[in-house]
C-alpha cells in the first residue's frame, strides 16, 4: 500500500512539474521591454561628456521642492550648491 501512495505522489509531482514548465515557455518575458528601454539610457549616458573636479558643469532646469523650475546658472557665482536626487523614492526630498 505504501509502494501505491509513493508511486501515486510521485505521479502527481512529476504532472505539477511538467505543467508549471510548459506555462513558464509560454509565459512572455515580463522585463524585457524595461530591459530595451534601459539600454537606450545606457547608450545614452555612454554618448555624453563626463566631467572632471573642476569643469564647469552645463546648464540644465529642473523642478524643485515646491515645483518652481530652477536652472543650475542661476546659482552661478553661489559658494555651494547641493542637488539631492531620490529616483522612485515618492518623497518630497
Amino acid at each position: 500500500m505504501f509502494q501505491k501512495l509513493w508511486r501515486r505522489g510521485f505521479q502527481l509531482l512529476a504532472v505539477c512539474w511538467a505543467i508549471m514548465f510548459t506555462a513558464a515557455l509560454w509565459v512572455p518575458p515580463v522585463f524585457a521591454e524595461d530591459d530595451v528601454k534601459n539600454s537606450a539610457a545606457l547608450a545614452a549616458a555612454k554618448q555624453s561628456p563626463s566631467l572632471k573636479v573642476g569643469m564647469i558643469a552645463p546648464d540644465f532646469t529642473l523642478p524643485d521642492d515646491t515645483g518652481a523650475m530652477r536652472t543650475l546658472s542661476e546659482f552661478l557665482g553661489k559658494k555651494n550648491v547641493v542637488l539631492a536626487f531620490y529616483p522612485k523614492d515618492f518623497t518630497g526630498g
